[in-house]
């Protein structure tokens, strides 16, 4: 029972949103006799002096309700009226003790309800401050907060049959239980040779995929009700799949590594194994230039453990008889069976008679015009050295360039193929890693509501066009960052109940949003971090979501190609659960969107991530917007180290003049400033240590003589080397002037901005790039 409202209370009170409130009280005696009716806006529930609708009688609803209370009551409505019984509703009957159930019996196709202890002082409530619903005829118990449907064992399905049988298929259909209704059934369980293969819906249909050719299988079904009780099992069938035939073409083919000396091919098994095991591949070959058709065979790879028999899911091979920059289009095709005439080796050799020994019935039964399939699709690969990915404290002149604003996802070209088109001026000026906006297909047009993750076709461009941008920018040497947002996503489809929550690639349902969600929707446990409202949060403590999260980032840096990742809203979940995915897909270099202004609290969250990510240093971005439209650079240098993480954690701090976000919100006081103020902060970032990020529109919508100036901060970087763990010394910082010495790998910079006159000492100085109140000075570089 629920704790009890104000008895005090002698009227109702009109609020908003009180569909999330206890019921009231009922009012006085004298006013209800003086009243007609009794008007409750705005809530679910309406205690009303008003005669109840009739209500469709097409069903009984029999309820056991189990409660402490003597002589408890229920107050509902009939699903489909407005109007609900008059408080306190209508008594439970309870013949028995304190334990026992009370039980009562409602027409009606469905009720939504609140129970009570009769007086009533005590409201019985659903998890959530809800009301409880049940939304179709039956036998139903309450107890501890939860409705369960009372269900007779379930029956058997009937008539199996195989519909269509392949080589490596068979397609199964059965009739539903008789005696069964519909709304019963949860789904089926089909068996193969005993064992579950499918546990599915309530489809009366089911292909086996993947079996042997000329092999003999028994299917049995048996159904499962909607409460997850499984039935006896139905009479059982036996199939024989057709002789063995071709395997299909190999699936993912791919690039793995280069270097000046080989080439690396990667690929996987055919979707489509033909009825046998596949045991063997056969690599071609062609230039680059020529027709796949010309294609030669240059290897051969055993698949098969011939000790175990066990089949690999994943092939590699090396291609060493490269030079460097020669190019080649590579194609793999499965067999079956290899025979000695594909051996490329004395030991290759042996392990083809070893194979040919212990090769099964279906394996021998395959034909020879069936023992090889077709070719995969072609991929090209280069001999030349692999793209370095940067990592957590390298001490590289790292610049990243924010590769996007908040309208990017309007430009009728593609914005794909308008930073493909941007790449080669990005190489010439020294950026090495591209900030892309979230890949996935998205509810909202810029990205950050997203649905299917593994669909990356979205406002951005095409899927292909975001796999041709990735390899342009690795051929020019930067390394592409994803934006993974993970704390949050929308659904694909509602469920049964008209919910938004069933999602698709990966497959959630309702139990991997957080119980606590603001939708109401959620099954699964509590946030572990901060609440959204517009899309349901993601139950991070889930087993299965942490192993999506992590398959999905993997596939985003081995198949599509980024090299490095940036975490939006990190604030939502778990730092530890941020610090588990950077680690399980190969510690990529990482940082975090944790918008605050506290450099204790943003150290705080880099301590929980154990060091693995770093974080958009925000108290540097207000301190150094401050400080430029002031002319006061005092807040500079604290305690002669520089302000924010950037002064205490150098390695782990991005420094940034403006992002997506503060570029057009009023929170932060609008745009950071003109086009001289913002070519003085970068010339700032860009010289000291951390990682620097530029914006796009400071990059490109400034103007060319604006780019021209960050061309050459940006190398200016790269000459001397300056990189994110560089040391600094600060020697002047206060009003009117900022200046400082930075050591590099290569050199040293030395460093001005404001008002102020000054200029480094010594001999040996040039000076390599200038601005409106700033000056940049370089003794040694490449």
């Amino acid at each position: 029972a629920r704790p009890r409202l104000a008895a005090q209370a002698a009227k109702f009170s009109i609020r908003g949103h009180l569909a999330r409130l206890r019921p009231a009280p009922p009012p006085p005696p004298d006013a209800m006799q003086s009243r007609a009716e009794i008007t409750r806006k705005n809530s679910h529930s309406l205690l009303l002096g008003v005669e109840p609708e009739k209500p469709d009688t097409d069903g009984v609803i029999d309820l056991q309700y189990f409660t402490g209370w003597p002589k408890p009551y229920i107050h509902y409505r009939i699903l489909g009226t407005e109007v609900w019984t008059q408080v306190p509703g209508e008594p439970f009957s309870k013949s028995g003790g304190a334990d026992s159930a009370a039980t009562i019996k409602i027409n009606g196709k469905g009720i939504e309800f609140v129970c009570n202890d009769g007086v009533p002082t005590g409201w019985d409530k659903a998890p959530g401050d809800q009301n409880y619903k049940i939304e179709r005829p039956g036998r139903y118990t309450l107890k501890n907060g939860k409705i369960e449907q009372q269900l007779a064992p379930p029956k058997a399905p009937t008539l199996v049959v195989a519909s269509e049988v392949g080589s490596n298929t068979v397609s199964l259909s059965w009739n539903p239980p008789e005696g069964m209704e519909p709304s019963e059934i949860g789904g089926y369980v089909v068996y193969r040779d005993g064992d579950v293969v499918h546990n599915g819906d309530a489809g009366l249909s089911w292909v086996d995929k993947g079996l042997k050719g000329n092999t003999e299988y028994s299917y049995e079904v048996a159904t499962v009700n909607v409460q997850g009780t499984t039935s006896p099992k139905c009479l059982g069938i036996a199939v024989r799949t057709n002789m063995p035939g071709k395997p299909g073409p190999p699936a993912w083919l791919k690039i793995a590594t280069t270097s000046a000396k080989f080439i690396e091919l990667s690929w996987k098994a055919p979707l489509d194994l033909g009825g046998a095991s596949v045991t063997a591949y056969n690599i071609w070959r062609s230039l680059a230039d020529s027709h796949p058709s010309t294609a030669e065979l240059v290897g051969t790879v055993i698949a098969r453990d011939v000790e175990t028999g066990k089949d690999k899911d994943v092939m590699d091979w090396k291609d060493e008889d490269v030079t460097e920059g020669a190019q080649f289009l590579y194609q793999v095709s499965a067999v079956h069976l290899p025979d000695s005439s594909m051996a490329r080796s004395k030991s290759q050799a042996q392990l083809v008679e070893e194979l040919r020994k212990k090769a099964s019935n279906s394996l021998l039964s395959v034909d020879d015009e069936m023992n090889e399939g077709p070719r995969c699709d072609a991929v090209m690969g280069k001999a030349r050295p692999q793209l370095k990915a940067p990592r957590m404290g390298d001490v590289e002149p790292h610049i990243m360039l924010q590769c996007f604003n908040w309208d990017s996802c309007y430009n009728k070209s593609g914005w794909y193929k308008v930073l493909k088109g941007a790449v080669p001026k990005l190489k010439e000026a020294g950026i090495d890693m591209c900030w892309l906006p979230p890949p996935s297909t998205c509810v909202d047009d810029r990205g950050y509501l997203p649905s299917d993750w593994y669909n990356l076709n979205s406002k951005y461009g095409s899927d292909e066009d975001l796999r041709s941008l990735v390899k342009d920018m690795h051929d020019a040497g930067i390394s592409p960052v994803a934006d993974i947002v993970i704390n949050h996503r929308c659904a694909s489809k509602q469920d049964g109940n008209g919910k938004w929550t069933s999602f698709k690639n990966p497959d959630w349902e309702a139990w991997a949003i957080c119980n606590n969600d603001p939708s109401g929707t959620g099954q699964g446990a509590p946030s572990t971090g901060q609440n959204i409202e517009y899309a349901p949060d993601i139950d991070h403590t889930n087993k299965k979501v942490q192993d999506d999260c992590k398959a999905f980032i993997k596939w985003l840096m081995e198949d599509v190609g980024f090299r490095a990742i940036r975490l939006d809203f990190v604030l939502g979940y778990g730092a530890w659960f941020q610090e588990q995915y950077v680690r399980a897909v190969g510690h990529p270099y990482a940082v975090a969107e944790y918008w605050h202004g506290d450099v204790q609290v943003l150290r705080n969250y880099i301590n929980a991530t154990k060091g693995v990510v770093a974080v958009y240093d925000f108290p540097v971005y207000y301190t150094l917007k401050n400080a430029i439209h002031c002319n006061d650079f005092s807040g500079l240098s604290c305690g002669g180290k520089l302000p924010g993480v950037m002064g205490l954690d150098p390695v782990r701090s991005v420094t940034f003049v403006e992002n997506h976000d503060t570029s057009h919100l009023a929170v932060v006081g609008g745009k950071f400033g003109d086009n001289n103020q913002v070519c003085r902060a970068y010339a700032f970032l860009l010289t000291h240590c951390g990682i620097p990020s530029i914006f796009w529109s400071d990059w490109s919508d400034r103007g060319d003589e604006v780019q021209k100036q960050l061309t050459a901060l940006c190398q200016v970087r790269k000459s001397i080397g300056v990189h994110c763990s560089s040391r600094v010394n600060i020697v002047a910082a206060h009003g009117g002037l900022f200046a400082s010495y930075v050591d590099g790998k290569h050199g040293t910079v030395a460093f001005k901005m404001g008002t102020g006159d000054w200029g480094p000492g010594g001999d040996g100085w040039v000076r390599k790039a200038c601005g409106h109140e700033y000056c940049v000075w370089t003794k040694g570089g490449l």
